[in-house]
């Protein structure tokens, strides 16, 4: 019987081939982005893939629509290298109940003609590429049009491990171990440089993507309980994820002008419950919020954090939100009050 994914951009992928060990180029991971629609299509939407005449799978695609700004050649030289993907899995024998050890490439062949390529895939490696169980069981959803949007490979590879991890809001990892997810080899400071700064600054600006992040390092307690003198180095990675949503309501979606869902909604409920749910004045702040962009958002939505830990009226809570906001922008409306606001509903 055959799912139906959530929707038609989503594609679900095991964690452990999200989590997979390997360096990577932006075009490789956007085949490889194709390549996991393509088996989706068959196993939930029931759209067959072609097979060669030994019954094997085979996948084709057009290298101009791949990559329309470079000549096809140059394409499949740069995508050649996708046929040393590596993958490992152990399984349980059922007729010897022995651990068996299964290594192989993903795609053992790569051909092209004119402008098109196939590529064979390992019948041994589809349990790997679409089973949701095993050592490292659970899935992952990313969305395909963010994945192909990104243009860093890094940024690409990234967007898909913290998707990941975007139900759990943040994700925590030791830095060796996310660098050997991403086969590099820097420093703390370039693995800031040429990894995670671009990343982060592409997720951000790029409103195709469903996720954006901030991170920060830190020392694990088991280093910390090491004991000795001297300030521990920071060995992990700390990474608070954030969604972008949409609302059914165009009004409001218009209003957010792209910011995050969760910074915009909990600064209108906020404003709503301070002013009435048919306040415009609510409305108009919330738009001038929006306004100044998401970093300000980002900032009206931890001075609200902050505003949960205190005693307050509505008068005080919106009346600090007010001028907390006004030390951030020019825009007049910040420089109303609630007694402003109350005689005028």
């Amino acid at each position: 019987m055959k799912e139906k994914p959530l929707h038609p951009d989503t594609i679900i992928q095991p964690n452990r081939v999200t989590m997979m060990r390997y360096a990577v180029t932006a075009l490789e991971e956007d085949l490889f982005t194709l390549v996991m629609k393509t088996l989706q299509d068959e196993l939930y939407e029931g759209r067959m893939m072609d097979r060669n005449l030994w019954g094997e799978p085979v996948l084709h695609f057009n290298l101009l629509e791949i990559a329309p700004e470079l000549k096809p050649a140059d394409t499949f030289k740069r995508l050649k290298k996708i046929k040393n993907r590596e993958f490992e899995y152990i399984y349980t024998s059922k007729t010897s109940g022995k651990e068996v050890e299964v290594n192989g490439v993903l795609f053992p062949t790569v051909l092209k003609a004119d402008n098109l390529i196939e590529l064979k895939i390992n019948t041994d490696a589809l349990p790997w590429l679409l089973w949701v169980g095993g050592i490292e069981p659970g899935k992952t959803y990313f969305n395909k049009t963010a994945a192909l949007a990104l243009s860093g490979g890094h940024s690409k590879r990234l967007y898909k491990m913290l998707a990941s991890w975007k139900a759990n809001g943040g994700w925590r990892v030791s830095i060796d171990e996310f660098k050997e997810k991403l086969k590099v080899n820097h420093g703390l400071g370039n693995l800031k440089k040429k990894v995670l700064e671009p990343a982060k600054e592409e997720l951000y600006n790029n409103l195709k993507s469903d996720i954006w992040f901030e991170y920060a390092t830190e020392t694990s307690e088991e280093l910390q309980k090491q004991g000795g003198r001297g300030r521990k180095a920071h060995d992990q990675l700390v990474f608070k994820i954030h969604t972008r949503y949409r609302s059914s309501d165009e009004r409001l979606e218009e209003l957010r002008k792209g910011v995050g869902f969760e910074h915009f909604n909990e600064i209108l409920k906020f404003l709503q419950g301070c002013l009435g749910l048919t306040s415009e004045k609510a409305i108009n702040i919330t738009g001038a919020c929006t306004d100044e962009g998401d970093r300000f958002c980002n900032q009206r939505y931890k001075d609200l954090k902050g505003l949960r830990e205190k005693t307050l009226t509505k008068p005080q809570a919106f009346n600090f939100f007010m001028s907390a906001a006004q030390k951030n922008s020019d825009n007049e409306i910040f420089k109303l009050r609630y007694k402003d606001c109350k005689s005028k509903i």
